[in-house]
């Protein structure tokens, strides 16, 4: 005689209520790795590109500086290199000195970096240094900083005529014909 079980007759194949649950507790903790991972990566790659940009400011910025300091006939204090009230400009002779390239805004009114120039005179090379810092305005927290420098030598300087600075916020130079 063959005997049926009643039990595998009426048992229905699927999940249950708590394997379902498991399952996606255990997707929700691995979504929040994800998550994190793509974060993490994403900030660092924020930074690396506000570094880059800072680089690329600087780097034009001591050019422009550079190619007016090695014409200059003499160096003395004044304002004509100087950063302009909101940060936001380097200005040579008052004007702006990468015309054509402006910072970015964070969103205000602010500048994106701030800029901090820094002058250091050596008449007896005919040589002046001239470092910039910048500093993210935009994510403060961030830490983020960029300094770089240059040392231009004047030739047409008369050694007399330069004024000793050191780390002055600016300075005044003429650019008259050398005769």
């Amino acid at each position: 005689m063959i005997r049926l079980n009643k039990k595998k007759k009426n048992r229905r194949s699927g999940f249950t209520l708590l394997e379902m649950v498991l399952v996606i507790a255990i997707m929700m903790m691995m979504s929040f790795y994800l998550y994190s991972t793509f974060r993490t990566v994403n900030f660092s790659h924020l930074k690396v590109t506000v570094v880059n940009d800072m680089h690329d400011y600087a780097s034009l910025t001591l050019k422009a500086i550079q190619n007016n300091l090695c014409n200059a006939t003499s160096i003395k204090k004044g304002d004509s290199i100087t950063v302009d009230e909101k940060g936001e400009y380097v200005l040579i002779n008052g004007t702006n000195a990468l015309p054509g390239f402006s910072q970015y805004h964070a969103g205000s009114d602010k500048a994106k970096w701030g800029v901090k120039l820094k002058f250091y005179t050596d008449s007896s090379s005919k040589t002046v240094r001239v470092v910039i810092e910048l500093k993210d305005n935009a994510y403060p927290s961030s830490g983020i900083a960029y300094t770089d420098e240059v040392t231009v030598y004047c030739p047409s300087c008369k050694a007399g005529n330069m004024v000793k600075l050191n780390g002055e916020g600016s300075c005044k130079f003429t650019l008259n014909a050398v005769t």
